[in-house]
């Protein structure tokens, strides 16, 4: 029971430390409902502030290795586009050694045709040397830009290897009877073989890499769900925790006013 004294107001005092720990509660919460986090500093909880930093730094890991499995992506695809170009323009260039095969042409025609079947063999080299040619780099044909490009595929730094294929330029000499023509199409059975074994190739690793992707891009929703939970406030929970603590907050004031009164109550008796 408390006495009464016009020196200590006990119920004030008691009243005010219920109002200043209302009032720290309600800045806790609207601090939750604005930033939409249940921890967002290590002082709210210092062990989950601590898993969930390790949590981001691994989704902004994540979302580095989506963007170099991407470019990845990329490459392989315009070395598979460029191949499969090559490919077609590969019937252009058996007919026209077909046609060459024939030794009744004239001169004037057989140079006609050849021109254009060289043409054409130029056409197809420069596609494997400069169409399949992407940031540097050439997994279908020859060169110094020919060779096994490694991509991070994970947060463990583990790679994933897209292979070179170096498929050789293809040759055509020069053709003036049935016989020569016999063995040009010969080397180009022997190059399209090559190209089909380097475009087979380069699809099975770019279907290794869209697996690969989709992992990662999996993972991270995964992980990015699980820091949700850790760290994110329940905005339901929360707005009426909100509404609660403001009236208590009215009542805490209004048991103030109260309080105040008590001393002005024995001020009276002395009057009396």
């Amino acid at each position: 029971m408390l006495n009464n004294s016009v020196n200590t107001n006990a119920g004030a005092l008691i009243g005010q430390r219920f109002l200043r720990a209302n009032s720290n509660e309600i800045v806790g919460v609207q601090n939750r409902v604005s930033s939409g986090l249940r921890v967002n500093s290590v002082t709210d909880d210092a062990s989950t502030y601590a898993v969930a930093a390790g949590l981001r730094a691994d989704i902004k890991s994540y979302t580095a290795i989506s963007a170099s499995l991407q470019a990845a992506k990329v490459l392989g695809t315009v070395a598979v586009q460029a191949g499969e170009t090559v490919s077609k323009r590969l019937e252009d260039i058996k007919a026209k050694i077909v046609q060459l095969a024939d030794e009744s042409l004239s001169s004037a025609s057989r140079a006609t045709y050849g021109a254009d079947l060289a043409s054409m063999v130029t056409e197809v080299n420069n596609y494997l040397q400069s169409g399949a040619l992407y940031n540097g780099s050439n997994l279908l044909g020859t060169g110094s830009a020919s060779a096994n490009v490694l991509v991070v595929a994970n947060i463990d730094a583990s790679a994933f290897t897209l292979r070179a294929q170096s498929v050789s330029d293809l040759v055509v000499t020069s053709i003036t009877s049935a016989s020569d023509a016999q063995s040009r199409l010969g080397d180009l059975a022997t190059f399209k073989a090559a190209l089909d074994t380097g475009l087979a190739n380069l699809g099975a690793d770019l279907k290794r890499l869209d697996s690969q992707v989709e992992f990662i891009k999996q993972t991270e929703e995964t992980v990015r769900i699980g820091l949700g939970a850790l760290v994110d406030a329940d905005m339901a929970k929360e707005t009426a925790e909100l509404q609660s603590l403001q009236v208590r907050q009215q009542l805490g004031v209004q048991a103030m006013g109260i309080a105040n009164q008590a001393p002005q109550t024995l001020v009276s008796l002395l009057r009396g």
